[in-house]
């Protein structure tokens, strides 16, 4: 059994990588036919150890901080909802290897994973709003970002979206939409000596600073 269980891991190691380059590539080719294109500060993506903290709009987010990153040749491991692992497209989703995430818990098993990603260098893929927005502006952000940060000591990557969310909609696709992911410039994290709570609401706070400065640079430009 314990052959078969190594066998399985092997392959699955594989596996993982090829389904998700051939999917990224292979969604960006019916990408640029659907929507205009726009990644900003794409140079700001380092390697080793991160944390992608991005706004979020609609179900093609992940997708679109894959194609955007797929040049800097980094693979994003997202932590992912409970609820996305019981739908059709289950087998597609659990194929890019994400981190389950129960929502409404503290799931410790989820946070014990995360942290393994980027203790071992990997980019872990966050959503700190932790549902879509409705509305396009910001909601509340949740902790979990910084504190896996925290607790690791990893840089964070701010990232905004805009326009993900109509994409694919009804009387969008002529003139095709303008999709942006707009990169902002990574920041160092590392751990104080106050209480480990009072730090999580300090840098939640940050990056909420930092993804609407991302905003108000979108909207200079457009202007």
């Amino acid at each position: 059994m314990k052959v078969v269980r190594a066998l399985g891991r092997f392959l699955w190691a594989i596996y993982v990588p090829c389904f998700y380059w051939w999917s990224v590539w292979t969604s960006y080719s019916i990408l640029v036919l659907m929507a205009r294109w726009r990644v900003v500060g794409r140079e700001n993506i380092p390697g080793g150890a991160l944390i992608m903290a991005s706004s979020h709009l609609g179900n093609v987010d992940p997708m679109m901080l894959a194609i955007a990153a797929a040049p800097r040749r980094r693979y994003i491991r997202f932590m992912a909802k409970e609820q996305l692992f019981r739908y059709v497209l289950t087998p597609f989703v659990v194929s890019w290897n994400p981190i389950r995430v129960y929502r409404g818990s503290f799931d410790r098993l989820a946070l014990r994973r995360a942290e393994e990603e980027v203790r071992r260098g990997g980019l872990l893929g966050m959503f700190p709003e932790g549902m879509r927005s409705l509305t396009g502006d910001l909601g509340p952000l949740q902790g979990g970002s910084a504190l896996i940060a925290l607790r690791t000591n990893t840089p964070i990557l701010p990232v905004r979206l805009f326009n993900t969310n109509i994409l694919g909609k009804k009387g969008n696709l002529f003139p095709r939409p303008t999709l942006t992911v707009r990169f902002g410039k990574a920041f160092h994290v590392e751990r104080g000596e106050e209480p480990l709570a009072k730090q999580v609401e300090e840098l939640t706070e940050r990056i909420r600073e930092e993804l609407e400065a991302l905003r108000l640079e979108h909207e200079a430009e457009a202007a």
